[in-house]
């Protein structure tokens, strides 16, 4: 038996382990002289597992509100331009894609645009001139 196979998964967990601490004292630094006992205090737990799930369900409550702000974000970000008919306007989120357009817009159909920052600040529209 090779035993320094065997100890490798006991070594591995016992840098899973230090690394929790680790980080938890340089993300936390009101925290960076406690002992790995006090800080499971600190959290109010009893084991190193116990941090670990305490951790992980933190950091799915932070992915979950990010996950709303960007939807959020996304419901104010939206384009409430309206054309001269009333119907929304085509939004180009880049300026470039636009660009191309007003090109492609001018050869085929000989019809001449401009370009123009969205007042919403969504992105750009175009205008016949």
């Amino acid at each position: 038996m090779n035993l320094k196979k065997s100890l490798k998964p006991i070594r591995k967990q016992l840098q899973n382990k230090n690394r929790l601490y680790h980080t938890i004292r340089r993300v936390y630094t009101h925290l960076s002289e406690l002992s790995n006992e006090e800080i499971l205090d600190y959290y109010n737990v009893n084991s190193l597992k116990e941090l670990d799930e305490h951790i992980q369900h933190i950091k799915a409550i932070l992915k979950k509100q990010i996950q709303n702000h960007e939807e959020e974000r996304e419901e104010l970000d939206a384009c409430f331009c309206v054309d001269s008919r009333g119907d929304f306007k085509y939004l180009y989120e880049d300026k470039k894609e636009a660009l191309k357009q007003i090109e492609y817009s001018m050869q085929t159909k000989g019809v001449k645009l401009t370009l123009y920052a969205c007042p919403f600040h969504c992105g750009w529209h175009l205008s016949k001139t």
